[in-house]
Formats: C-alpha cells, structure tokens, sequence
C-alpha cells in the first residue's frame, strides 16, 4: 500500500493580537500545543493566499480589532494507506480528533515515493 502527504487548511481565530506576525505565531504555536505529543511530526505554517486585484501572494491572515483569523496549513504523511481519500480521511481525523471545534478542509493528497 502506497504512502501519502496530505495537506489540510484551518481557520484559526486568535484573540488579542497585536499585529498580524503576532496573530500567525500564536496560532502555529496554539495548534502545535493541540498536535503535541501525539501529532508533533505534523508540518504546521500559515498558509497563502492570491491578492485578488494582483495576483501576488499574501499571507492568509485577517485581522480587526485585535482579533485575527489565520489560514494555517497542516501536512501530514501518511503510511500504508488504501487510497489518497483514504488517506486524507485518516489525517483529517487524527488531526481533527485533537482540534475538534476547527474546521479542516483537505487541499492536497500526493502519492510519496
């Protein structure tokens, strides 16, 4: 049985920011409180996004009024799994089994070689 990365996306919120770059370390840093132990192979960093009028790449961070809504990326392997849905059913539940109030979206499912 072939081995995967899968490749999740959250919405974090975080609360009481001072910045933007405050927002994106406190949200790496609360998710990998969550992930740790069990998951600390698990990739965490915050995700891109496309500035709508030019195209360029931006950080996946909102915020207003100390409060902030951060797009993070999470990649796992998978090992032995039956298929890429298979694979991205076992990541998003591990990894949702830990953060049960956020959602998770399945952006990536790659075979690894």
């Amino acid at each position: 049985m072939p081995d995967y990365l899968v490749v999740l996306q959250a919405a974090w919120i975080v609360r009481k920011a001072r910045s933007v770059e405050d927002a994106m370390n406190i949200a790496v840093a609360e998710a990998g409180k969550k992930l740790n132990p069990d998951l600390d192979f698990v990739k965490i960093d915050v995700g891109d996004t496309a500035c709508p009028k030019c195209n360029s790449p931006l950080k996946a961070v909102f915020m207003v009024a100390g409060v902030a809504l951060v797009g993070l990326i999470f990649e796992m392997k998978v090992f032995n799994a039956k298929s890429p849905e298979h694979a991205a059913k076992i990541a998003k539940y591990e990894i949702g089994k830990r953060m049960p109030r956020i959602p998770l979206e399945v952006i990536e499912v790659a075979e690894i070689e």
